[in-house]
């Protein structure tokens, strides 16, 4: 599930009924856009990973953890019952986990609750230049062209720079 859906998107900007089919498809290319840019999906998804305890943490691949599924230490085949999340780090609480190898099932990305307010004006302004292009392109004018704003690309860049 989009953690900004179109509907959304719909309601914010007062898009026009007679549009809304080239208006979803500008919106999907925008989130496509934003993804790229960022490395990363927006949606939240479940993930599969093996990491080695060091310092008793772990590491996570992904950032924006929604919810820890389970955690499997690989060496005793016991659940790992508690731990402390912040951010990509997995702080565990118990010492013997030293340099096991554990399994990790979670889900990470956006959810609505939890969707940046700044990047969703990033998909909005997007999008809106994306619409601006697609209408010069219809008019068969020669002065279209692309380009993303400073502020927006400053807000895309953090999300880029957070997740490394």
């Amino acid at each position: 599930m989009n953690p900004f859906p179109f509907e959304e998107l719909q309601k914010i900007l007062e898009l026009n009924d007679t549009e809304l089919v080239t208006d979803e498809l500008l919106y999907k290319s925008t989130i496509s856009y934003i993804e790229k840019e960022l490395d990363y999906p927006l949606e939240d998804k479940n993930y599969n990973e093996l990491q080695t305890v060091r310092d008793c943490k772990v590491y996570t691949n992904q950032d924006n953890i929604t919810e820890m599924v389970n955690i499997i230490d690989m060496n005793t085949k016991l659940r790992v019952p508690h731990c402390v999340i912040d951010g990509r780090t997995i702080f565990l609480l118990d010492i013997k986990l030293e340099g096991h190898v554990l399994f990790m099932n979670y889900n990470a990305g956006f959810i609505p609750e939890t969707f940046p307010a700044d990047l969703k004006e990033a998909i909005i302004k997007i999008f809106l230049l994306k619409k601006k292009e697609f209408i010069k392109q219809i008019n068969h004018e020669d002065d279209y062209s692309f380009e993303v704003p400073m502020d927006v690309q400053k807000i895309i860049e953090h999300y880029r720079r957070k997740n490394y």
